[in-house]
C-alpha cells in the first residue's frame, strides 16, 4: 500500500513579494514520490495505519542558510483506498549571510488526500494542503511566511514497467496576503532491487503569469531497511531563480520513516 505525506519546507520566494512555496514531500513504500522528493504522490495508507517521518534538512541559498531540525510529519489512513489526513511541523533556524541567526517553530501544515482513481498502473489523487502563517517578526528573520497558503495539487502516478515509475504533480497556490502562483514537478524512480529505489526529480514554482520561476533538480534514495522502516536521503541544487537571493546552492535531506 502506498501512502503519503511529508513536507520538507522549501522556500521558493518571489523577489517582489517574499512568498515561499511549500514543496510537498510525500513518502511511499517502494514508490517514487515523497520524501526525499518534493512531488506529491497519490498513495493512501490503510485505514487506521499511521506513518511517522522524523527528518532534518540543510538548505543554502544566495541570501543565507536554513536548517530544519526536527521536521515531524504524521499521516493517518481514514477511509479504505480513498482518504488520509496529514500534519507537519518543524523547528527552523535561519542563518542569513549578514548575521543574526534566529530559531523558532515554522509554519504548521495540515492536509488531506483523496485518491479518486486507482488501477493496476495508474493512480490519481487530489491533495489540498493548508499552511498557516506565523508572526511577522519571525517571518522577517526567515523562519517562515506570515500569510496562509492553500495548495491544491493534483497528483498522478504511472507504473511504466516492473522497475520504472513516473510521478507528476501540478498545484494551484492560493496566497491569502499576496499574488497567487503555481507549483509543478515530475519524478522518476528506478527500483535497483527489493530494497533500494533510485529517485530523480525536477520541481518548480512560478507566479500566476509564469513570468518568473524557480526550478530545482533533486536526486535521492529510498532504502527499505525493513517492511515498516525506511531510510530517506536526497540532495538538490537550483537550476533557475529570479536572482541571487532566491538561488539554491544546495539542499540536503535525511529522514527516517516508520509505519505503525
Amino acid at each position: 500500500t502506498v501512502n503519503s505525506s511529508l513536507t520538507t519546507m522549501r522556500r521558493l520566494k518571489d523577489t517582489s513579494r517574499h512568498i515561499f512555496v511549500i514543496a510537498s514531500l510525500c513518502i511511499v513504500p517502494r514508490a517514487v514520490a515523497g520524501p526525499p522528493l518534493a512531488t506529491e504522490d497519490p498513495g493512501i495508507l490503510d485505514p487506521g495505519q499511521w506513518e511517522l517521518i522524523a527528518a532534518t534538512s540543510v538548505s543554502a541559498f544566495g541570501s543565507g542558510d536554513i536548517y530544519e531540525l526536527p521536521i515531524l510529519d504524521v499521516a493517518l489512513g481514514v477511509i479504505q483506498d480513498h482518504l488520509q489526513l496529514t500534519a507537519t511541523y518543524r523547528y527552523v533556524t535561519a542563518d542569513p549571510d549578514d548575521g543574526g541567526s534566529r530559531s523558532n517553530f515554522g509554519n504548521p501544515e495540515f492536509g488531506l488526500k483523496w485518491r479518486f482513481l486507482h488501477t493496476e498502473r495508474l493512480q490519481i489523487a487530489f491533495a489540498p494542503l493548508l499552511t498557516f502563517g506565523i508572526s511577522r517578526p519571525l517571518a522577517e528573520v526567515g523562519i517562515g511566511d506570515d500569510t496562509n497558503v492553500l495548495q491544491l495539487p493534483l497528483a498522478v502516478e504511472y507504473q511504466l514497467n516492473e522497475r520504472w515509475r513516473f510521478n507528476g504533480a501540478f498545484s494551484y497556490l492560493g496566497v491569502e496576503s499576496g499574488p497567487d502562483g503555481w507549483g509543478y514537478s515530475g519524478a522518476l524512480a528506478y527500483s535497483l532491487n527489493g530494497r533500494w529505489d533510485l529517485l530523480a526529480e525536477i520541481a518548480g514554482a512560478s507566479d500566476e503569469d509564469f513570468d518568473e520561476q524557480i526550478l530545482d533538480l533533486r536526486v535521492g534514495f529510498d532504502v527499505a531497511l525493513t517492511e515498516n522502516f525506511h531510510l530517506l536521503l536526497a540532495m538538490a541544487t537550483g537550476v533557475e531563480a529570479p536572482d541571487r537571493v532566491e538561488e539554491l546552492h544546495y539542499d540536503l535531506f535525511f529522514g527516517l520513516q516508520f509505519f505503525l
